[in-house]
């Protein structure tokens, strides 16, 4: 029996009027066999969140779903999500996503019940490819994430945190001396906010979210999570900077360097073949 299969597993599920995109994380959560608990929350949606969610519990007995009568936010969710969680890892996924599969859920664990790090983060495709997406930014603010319920339980969260639940987490660990690895997943995509909305809103919300991300953790906090926060390729970094103190004044311009050439070349690569793949759609479109 492998270490990952002696934990208990409870996967939270945060969602908001997600009716058209909750069915496909749900097929791929309610058939990962690793999980002794799945809660879905809907944050007071006035669509079918909840009519959908609830039809999974016949196939998924350890599916729970609770309906809050009003919006809470993310914070207020997930906090509500851990209060009742029996497993001792927690799991968390967006309800939005476009791609999911089981391996990417094993690499987002997997790297937390063998100890190599103390909380885990998926990078999502879907986050390289918008405009900012050569910045590498976008990816220390995943909702998919994976950490002991313990550790959680030790970060002040006020409930109306909304979307600062993420930088709130990542700044207490790094105060903490905790480790947080970040997992690129070229299959992963989400909703954006302007294909939720019109454009212009959706923009402006993204806007409105790094601005209140920034003066919530100050920009030196900000910029602390790309010398403290690894990723499959920097961890090789870390590990040899430890190696070789005498080398360690190095280490911040080096990882910098790392994290921009790995945005830089990601947003062209995806936004490339994502060109390459117009034309068939529009051929697909056009000859239906």
């Amino acid at each position: 029996m492998s270490t990952i299969d002696t934990v208990t597993i409870s996967c939270i599920m945060p969602a908001y009027n997600e009716e058209k995109n909750i069915q496909r994380v749900l097929d791929v959560v309610s058939t990962y066999s690793r999980f002794s608990q799945v809660i879905v929350i809907d944050d007071g949606s006035d669509d079918r969140t909840t009519q959908i969610a609830k039809s999974y519990q016949q196939a998924c007995p350890v599916l729970k779903v609770i309906t809050l009568p009003k919006k809470n936010g993310k914070a207020g969710v997930i906090k509500r999500g851990v209060f009742e969680a029996k497993g001792d890892l927690i799991v968390m996924l967006d309800s939005d996503l476009i791609g999911l599969t089981h391996r990417n859920i094993d690499a987002l664990i997997e790297p937390v019940v063998s100890k190599e790090v103390d909380q885990t983060v998926l990078d999502r495709a879907g986050d390289r490819t918008p405009i900012w997406g050569w910045t590498n930014c976008a990816k220390y603010f995943g909702g998919e994430r994976a950490f002991w319920k313990k550790d959680f339980l030790g970060i002040d969260i006020p409930d109306n945190a909304g979307y600062l639940l993420e930088i709130t987490s990542n700044l207490h660990y790094i105060q903490q001396g905790k480790t947080i690895r970040t997992i690129f997943c070229s299959n992963l995509y989400t909703v954006h906010q302007f294909n939720k909305m019109d454009m212009i809103s959706g923009l402006r919300n993204y806007v409105q979210m790094s601005v209140d991300i920034i003066r919530h953790a100050t920009v030196p906090g900000f910029v602390k999570q790309f010398f403290f926060i690894e990723n499959q390729n920097t961890h090789g970094l870390f590990l040899f900077y430890r190696d070789h103190p005498s080398l360690r004044p190095l280490s911040g311009l080096t990882i910098m360097l790392f994290h921009l050439g790995d945005g830089i070349s990601w947003f062209v690569l995806l936004n490339m073949l994502k060109l390459i793949k117009l034309p068939v759609r529009l051929v697909r479109h056009f000859t239906k």
